[in-house]
């Protein structure tokens, strides 16, 4: 089993909060500790956002309570009324991260006899503080997280496979009248690896600037996505067609395609090949940060495939004749949908480039 740096720094916070508290006989040392768990962050600036917002609704959890004890006194309807003040406050200034132990403030406070409000209220907010100070300390000195740095290298990673995976679902489309049998390759690699790169942007998003551009990392995101879903919806078709054929033709006519789709599988294979050159230089582009130039959909080559379609349409009919004319209409549209996305990202890599010369 495998220790992160986040819950070693989360047990050395405990410790050091309760040496402290120990130390300058703060008490409750366990509010302390809390505090300092709770703000033990993924990264060091949302650490430091979300102490900011917990001293704030403490401070108004402190202040309130101080008013309603010393006013009203203490007995559970004031309690429940200052809680409701505090979460109507808190609702409306969006500080929902710490409401929780502002909660606890509260009855922490309102809970104790009302001729020692002051002295609690001291200790609750000194407690708060060192917790907040110790979890901010560690965070910030000891392996603060850099998610942005392996985000960076793991999409580049994530893209070489995902796109392979798509690339070979075309493959052994275009190549299912050699089989016999297909084995649909499971892409549970692929989309773990996805579902990690994910969670590492969620982790990295605030360590990236606007002039980073977190839209283009969303965008390639959705790219291996699509990689992913759109590979298995191919295999799932190579698998149905070479079951089909086996099914309904003899062996020696399992080899016998049309001159007509021969052509059409002859364009897609071009297909696949373009679309190998367009990824590769995307992955060369993630890493380099700079794209070859501006790229343009190849229009050409649709009118080609459109050409070997009205050919095959004059020389076929029947049932297997359309099932084989969807499948091969789909492959082309997930063919076509990788190829515009591709380009438009390294159209984007390109225009980054050139706004950071």
């Amino acid at each position: 089993m495998v220790i992160g740096a986040r819950t070693i720094k989360t047990g050395l916070a405990v410790a050091t909060t309760l040496f402290i508290c120990k130390a300058f006989n703060i008490e409750p040392a366990s509010f302390a500790a809390i505090s300092a768990v709770v703000n033990m962050q993924p990264s060091f600036s949302k650490s430091l956002n979300n102490a900011w917002e917990q001293i704030s609704i403490h401070l108004l959890a402190v202040v309130s309570s101080l008013v309603m004890g010393l006013l009203l006194g203490t007995n559970p309807l004031i309690i429940g009324a200052t809680v409701i003040f505090l979460i109507l406050v808190c609702n409306r200034l969006d500080w929902s991260g710490g409401m929780v132990m502002g909660i606890v403030s509260i009855i922490f406070i309102l809970d104790s006899p009302q001729e020692t409000f002051l002295t609690h209220a001291l200790y609750r907010s000194l407690s708060i503080f060192v917790g907040l100070g110790v979890a901010l300390f560690i965070n910030r000195i000891l392996a603060p997280p850099r998610y942005k740095s392996k985000l960076m290298n793991d999409l580049n990673t994530l893209v070489h496979i995902t796109s392979r995976y798509f690339l070979e679902s075309l493959y052994a489309f275009i190549h299912a009248g050699d089989l016999t049998y297909y084995q649909k390759p499971d892409p549970a690699e692929q989309k773990n690896l996805l579902d990690e790169v994910t969670s590492l942007y969620e982790h990295a998003r605030e360590e990236i600037t606007p002039e980073e551009h977190p839209q283009f990392i969303e965008r390639l995101l959705e790219l291996c996505r699509g990689f992913i879903e759109r590979g298995e919806s191919i295999n799932q078709m190579t698998d149905q067609r070479v079951t089909r054929r086996r099914e309904t033709y003899t062996p020696a006519e399992l080899h016998e395609i049309t001159l007509e789709f021969q052509e059409i599988l002859g364009v897609l294979s071009m297909g696949y090949e373009k679309l190998d050159e367009l990824i590769i230089s995307l992955s060369s582009g993630i890493r380099e940060k700079k794209s070859t130039g501006t790229y343009v959909e190849d229009i050409a080559y649709w009118e080609l495939f459109d050409q070997a379609i009205d050919n095959w349409n004059r020389k076929v009919n029947g049932v297997f004749y359309l099932r084989a004319l969807m499948e091969v209409s789909v492959v082309a549209t997930e063919l076509r949908w990788a190829n515009r996305r591709t380009i438009y990202l390294l159209n984007t890599i390109n225009k980054q480039s050139k706004r950071n010369q």
